[in-house]
């Protein structure tokens, strides 16, 4: 989270890595949490499309993905190599998106592609490192070409604002943890959208998938 706040004074550069691990380390549980939120989310909007969106994008499939949502999270966290805080950067990402512009709310037509691009942003943004959109692009299921339209799409959508302050990504871990801890007292949506999406920096190779459609 080495970009979402500024060393306190008095730190050593030493002592704020370990703090940033350690941060890394105790988010880890809050994955599978990230996953509940997004299908009960995606889940939520796709009752209220009534057959298809009336208005897509570029990040809007022809038809939804024969993938589901938790299984290509779980693709993302194995083979993107990055860590939990870009999913928590990645929700807070979506969130800025979907609150300016309601085309953008997650549902089965467009969360593959827009999950897949943010969480990309946010590894390049607050990792030292990360993956080509070549090999993110065989992550996804999508062509590498496309990928590299999304994410100059996304960036501008986003006015290329990707800095988050400090208060505000601790929110969002802090609304995760009660949800970890079985704090369910809010709705779905209230969540998503107090919520702003580390896996185990592992190098592996990925595996094709059927292409998004």
């Amino acid at each position: 989270m080495s970009n979402t706040g500024d060393i306190a004074e008095g730190m050593s550069f030493v002592d704020f890595i370990a703090m940033s691990n350690k941060d890394a380390e105790s988010q880890e549980a809050l994955f599978d949490v990230i996953v509940n939120v997004l299908e009960k989310e995606v889940a939520f909007n796709d009752e209220k499309l009534n057959g298809k969106p009336s208005k897509v994008t570029v990040f809007h499939g022809h038809r939804p993905p024969n993938i589901s949502v938790k299984a290509y999270l779980e693709r993302i966290k194995t083979f993107g190599g990055c860590s939990t805080c870009c999913f928590v950067l990645g929700l807070l990402y979506l969130e800025r998106l979907a609150s300016s512009d309601a085309t953008y709310l997650l549902n089965s037509y467009n969360m593959h592609r827009l999950v897949l691009t943010a969480v990309m942003v946010a590894t390049k943004f607050v990792d030292d490192f990360y993956f080509s959109n070549s090999y993110w692009s065989k992550v996804g299921g999508i062509q590498n070409d496309e990928l590299n339209g999304l994410e100059l799409e996304f960036l501008f959508l986003s006015g290329f604002s990707l800095h988050v302050r400090r208060c505000e990504y601790d929110e969002a871990v802090l609304q995760l943890q009660q949800r970890c801890h079985g704090d369910d007292s809010q709705s779905v949506e209230e969540k998503f959208d107090m919520m702003r999406i580390n896996a185990d920096v592992t190098v592996s190779t990925a595996k094709p998938i059927a292409a998004l459609s």
